[in-house]
């Protein structure tokens, strides 16, 4: 067993190999996770190399016959090394990933090992009963691969209780429990890999030490991975449920508006109904798809919060698969969040702020707008009148007229002014934004508050309002010589109401 003083050693010397992964943004992390999860190749995650895909499973380690014979560290002792017996010609994946921690000389394999070419000089056997294994002592020459830091970590990785790999002269591979400095020269890590001219596996006097993770992580980042998800659930699914509710009161009120402008023969704004129905159903789909996928999200979580056997091969792979599936799956609600999002923030007609929460109008934006008719004919700007145009952005749910001016405000020039609607039957209000009016429909014969009031206040009439600031000083009258370019086409008088 490693004594106390070499217990210390290699507690010190893998404090030297803390590594830190950089820092990404949410959406980043998780498309880098899922492409992770999606390849079979050992990936760079800054100065580590990662490949959980391989953990526990059984693989052939070719050995000589040499190796087979004489090998036999540790089959009567416990201790660090590969007992021959008990694998039976295979390893077992117990690591998976690895990162470099020094350049040194190192005392370990000088003085470590007890079966191969340096067994005479070995030292540490009486004290920690552990040695080094050497790659070219234990694989045939015919099946060893030209030298590399992937090559030598593929097969340090099967070794029972080897947390550390080194490399020198270029072409040497060996595990070791520890590693140990030793007094040297100074020269460098500068003899190339025989597999990979770009790196360096050591020197000619000294080692390039790496350290080996385990695969025991998977529990962590499996939980840590549900975790998130679960996290983000709780966040997303009160935005999904107030998205739903306005997708769904948006076609009901747009529905009530439809019968009631078509029966009083308003085309212009049963069309316009039209247009917030088709619009109100684009985003309940949505909202639909992305709550799909967060059930499906929610089962994946309830999955992954299971029990895994981590040392098995089939509950591992398992566990890997869920993991994979939840990231995808939480990768795909993430992007329908934002559509959904972006919907909803065009059906309110305003934003989400940074708590998630939808912006409300502030102060008394509609003082900034006047009737339409206040700029056509100042005896009937009282009525209730609906107009027609080029629209700007899409129908959006109000909850009053203060809401479709912020709306407008937030547009700038680009809107001129919008149609507000509340009719007696819809219990919520919509309303159009226009680049441009074209026609106006105003209706002298709504005698009766409930026929176009839902509140108290002229500002619940179902109003068409231009900005003041856009038209003052001019005329919206139709103009017959077509030489008015801000002029409206029609404005119909309706001796009705819409009711």
């Amino acid at each position: 067993m490693v004594n106390a003083a070499l217990l210390l050693i290699c507690v010190a010397t893998s404090a030297l190999a803390v590594v830190h992964r950089p820092s990404k943004t949410a959406q980043a992390l998780v498309q880098h996770r899922v492409k992770t999860l999606q390849s079979e190749r050992l990936v760079n995650v800054g100065m580590m190399f990662v490949n959980k895909n391989d953990c526990w499973r059984h693989i052939p380690v070719a050995m000589t016959q040499l190796a087979a014979q004489v090998y036999k560290v540790n089959q009567s002792n416990p201790g660090a090394g590969l007992n021959v017996k008990d694998q039976k010609g295979y390893g077992t994946v117990m690591k998976d990933g690895f990162y470099e921690v020094a350049c040194v000389k190192d005392y370990m394999y000088n003085h470590g090992d007890a079966a191969g070419a340096n067994k005479h000089e070995y030292e540490i056997g009486s004290r920690s009963n552990v040695s080094i294994v050497h790659y070219s002592m234990m694989v045939p020459k015919e099946d060893r691969e030209a030298m590399s830091h992937e090559v030598c970590f593929n097969f340090c990785r099967t070794v029972p209780d080897m947390l550390f790999f080194g490399l020198t002269a270029g072409r040497e591979c060996y595990c070791e429990p520890y590693f140990k400095p030793m007094a040297g020269d100074s020269s460098a890590c500068d003899a190339v890999c025989e597999g990979t001219p770009t790196t360096m596996c050591g020197g000619m006097a000294k080692s390039s030490v790496f350290q080996m993770h385990f695969c025991n992580t998977m529990g962590e980042d499996l939980a840590a991975a549900a975790e998130k998800a679960e996290s983000f659930l709780k966040d997303a699914t009160p935005i999904g449920e107030a998205a739903m509710g306005d997708a769904e009161a948006l076609q009901s009120a747009a529905q009530a508006g439809q019968d009631a402008f078509g029966k009083a023969g308003d085309t212009v704004m049963s069309d316009l109904m039209q247009s917030a129905k088709v619009f109100a159903g684009e985003f309940q789909h949505k909202v639909e798809d992305a709550t799909k996928i967060g059930s499906k999200l929610d089962e994946e979580v309830s999955e992954a919060n299971g029990k895994f056997d981590f040392t098995d091969p089939a509950s591992m792979k398992k566990a890997e698969d869920t993991m994979k599936n939840m990231e995808e799956t939480l990768a795909k609600l993430e992007a329908a969040k934002e559509e959904g999002m972006d919907l909803h923030e065009l059906a309110r007609g305003t934003e989400y702020s940074k708590d998630g929460e939808l912006k409300e109008a502030e102060g008394e934006p509609l003082k900034q707008y006047k009737p339409t008719m206040y700029f056509v004919d100042k005896e009937f700007d009282s009525v209730p009148s609906t107009c027609g145009g080029e629209t700007l952005k899409k129908p959006m749910l109000a909850s009053d007229a203060q809401d479709c001016a912020a709306a407008c405000d937030s547009e700038g020039n680009a809107c001129a002014g919008f149609s507000y609607v509340n009719v007696a039957d819809a219990k919520d209000k919509v309303c159009f934004l226009f680049s441009k009016f074209k026609s106006v429909t105003y209706y002298t014969e709504c005698k009766s508050e409930k026929s176009f009031l839902q509140k108290d206040g002229e500002d619940a009439k179902t109003m068409c309002y231009a900005k003041f600031a856009s038209f003052t000083g001019t005329t919206l009258k139709p103009d017959p010589s077509g030489k008015c370019d801000l002029c409206l086409k029609t404005a119909d008088k309706a001796q009705r109401c819409f009711e």
